[in-house]
């Protein structure tokens, strides 16, 4: 047996619930594969993918992965702004993916291979110790577990909501007032790498919390928040609001130089990014230490100067 989760949290179809918690080597076809096998029980049933699963069932999985190479561990310079026996905290670059693609590149679950050799245990073929990921083009805090036990309990603190994410980001528009946007988000028809908004039935619940810091030349800075962790829900939330994410040109919003009027280069080769940045995260449990949080994301600095906004970080929300 490859796996025996207990579920906790709200309810939901039990290949979602499988998506949220297993590794990374597990894909939406391989999770989709396993079950048409009849390799993933609820409470001893053979499970179909609509089935729902609910606080308390114990879901199995009876396969394996459907990726067997072994991640390459990389002597990147990740900056470690949390250390402990149980967790590490990341503030990713941008442009750098959290998790190891096709080929071998570099990522952030292969930079703490090297440092951390102890989370192959957890996930030896894509992301390490990572419980959650970041956009590529995203930067900011990632969280990642050092032991299997401490992967689990953070993970289930994930699915119960109790992890709360703050973000800065720079989006088009002058947005006026703080509010929230309650919009379940899924996968485009025929697209695996675009997100929309859907209706209750379709999508997932994602739920974002915004608060405008400043205004400048069309722009606003804004300070985010939210509990669930969609695919690119800050992203989509913000251009359904009608005001993208600066840089994000997947979801309506123009290019970095466009803005600031010159290209802006975090690191050579200037990767796809966008102003987006995890700030800050937190758990209502004391399941994470206290003030885990990033400095100011050193690429944003330009952009900042022209529009002579201050780089000081908003109080936690």
């Amino acid at each position: 047996m490859l796996a025996r989760l207990t579920v906790a949290g709200e309810s939901r179809r039990v290949d979602r619930f499988l998506r949220d918690e297993l590794g990374a080597g597990f894909g939406r076809r391989a999770i989709a594969a396993l079950i048409a096998a009849g390799a993933v029980r609820v409470n001893g049933r053979v499970a179909a993918k609509s089935t729902l699963v609910a606080a308390g069932d114990e879901v199995t999985v009876d396969a394996r992965p459907e990726s067997s190479t072994t991640l390459q561990s990389l002597p990147l310079s990740l900056a470690i702004v949390h250390c402990d026996e149980q967790l590490v905290a990341v503030d990713k670059p941008p442009g750098l993916p959290s998790t190891a693609g096709r080929g071998g590149a570099a990522s952030v679950a292969a930079g703490l291979l090297h440092r951390f050799p102890e989370m192959a245990a957890i996930d030896a073929t894509r992301a390490a110790g990572l419980v959650h990921r970041l956009d590529t083009g995203t930067s900011g805090l990632l969280l990642a577990a050092r032991t299997p036990l401490a992967y689990r309990r953070l993970r289930d603190a994930f699915s119960a909501k109790t992890i709360v994410k703050e973000y800065l980001a720079v989006v088009h528009g002058r947005l006026v007032g703080e509010g929230a946007v309650s919009a379940p988000l899924a996968r485009r028809p025929h697209s695996s790498k675009r997100m929309v908004v859907a209706d209750d039935a379709r999508g997932w619940h994602a739920a974002t919390e915004y608060r405008p810091l400043a205004t400048a030349r069309d722009l606003t800075l804004v300070h985010l928040r939210m509990r669930t962790g969609v695919t690119h829900q800050l992203r989509v939330h913000m251009a359904h609001l009608g005001h993208p994410v600066v840089g994000d040109r997947r979801y309506g919003g123009t290019s970095r130089a466009d803005v600031v009027g010159g290209a802006v280069t975090p690191q050579t080769g200037d990767p796809a990014w966008h102003y987006l940045h995890a700030l800050r995260i937190g758990a209502d449990d004391g399941e994470l230490p206290p003030g885990i949080a990033t400095a100011f994301p050193a690429h944003w600095q330009a952009l900042f100067a022209r529009l002579a906004w201050p780089t000081a970080l908003p109080q936690p929300w």
